[in-house]
């Protein structure tokens, strides 16, 4: 037996692993405890950093100092905001956006966010209502305005494949640009090519290419490919790379939004 709190113990040796020691945490910090705030953040992949202490919230928030755990102190989750991620008992992804709108400065919450709709884990209505449970908190209002760059008249909830396209959307629409169709699936003389932004009644298209996915041979002549496709069937390509979008994101959006008005033009 090995002690990992308080009345908590590890059967036949220490290394219990990620999962072990949160388990570990709940169990020590009483019946009903969920993990929350960063480390729920770190577990659902919405941030890369792991706190140093474990965030838990617990039912009986009174007089707790366990070593290794922060106890938080807040509304406790209602039981639509609790779920079981992996074994562990953690709040859910909206939920884990409010806590961390009290944390976190608007850049960092703005990128858990995009983390959120990539990982398809993203849901404003359940958003929405974890906002009206939490009202007074802190950095509501921050969470609100972000969230209101990925709603979309329609409703539909975008369809966001990786990082790049996170970052460019919101950027878009904070523009006051036209919302694009993500990922959408075209059929063009028997091939089907599903680029990530189309503007379909501009014909207009871009794609975001990454190092780990775009930057081989095969991709190279596979992207070619695509182009030409889409080139010839009356559509403006406009490719994006990942060091672009790190380094001059506000120039990339701004030469899509003269592509989207040229094209506009064109339309007209």
């Amino acid at each position: 037996m090995h002690r990992v709190h308080r009345g908590v113990y590890a059967v036949g040796h220490r290394s219990i692993g990620r999962v072990g020691d949160l388990q570990a945490a709940l169990l020590a910090c009483g019946e009903g405890s969920v993990v929350s705030h960063g480390t729920a953040a770190a577990f659902w992949g919405l941030r890369d950093q792991w706190p140093v202490l474990i965030d838990v919230t617990a039912r009986d928030q009174a007089g707790r100092k366990i070593d290794g755990i922060r106890c938080r102190r807040c509304r406790f989750p209602s039981p639509s905001e609790i779920v079981i991620h992996k074994g562990v008992r953690c709040t859910t992804p909206m939920r884990t956006l409010v806590d961390l709108a009290g944390m976190l400065g608007t850049p960092s919450l703005r990128r858990a966010i995009e983390r959120a709709a990539v990982t398809k884990l993203l849901g404003l209505h359940s958003l929405d209502a974890a906002l009206d449970a939490a009202q007074g908190r802190r950095g509501l209002a921050a969470l609100r305005a972000i969230a209101e760059e990925w709603r979309p008249q329609d409703g539909a909830q975008p369809d966001l494949r990786s990082d790049f396209e996170a970052l460019v959307l919101p950027r878009l629409v904070e523009r006051g640009l036209p919302r694009p169709i993500c990922n959408k699936t075209l059929r063009i003389d028997g091939d089907y090519l599903t680029p990530d932004f189309l503007w379909e009644e501009l014909r207009v298209v871009v794609e975001t290419d990454g190092a780990e996915t775009h930057n081989t041979p095969v991709a190279f002549q596979r992207d070619r490919w695509r182009d030409q496709i889409l080139v010839a069937a009356g559509y403006r390509v406009t490719r994006v790379t990942w060091d672009q979008i790190s380094r001059e994101l506000d120039a990339v959006v701004a030469r899509i939004g003269r592509a989207l008005e040229r094209a506009a033009g064109e339309v007209r």
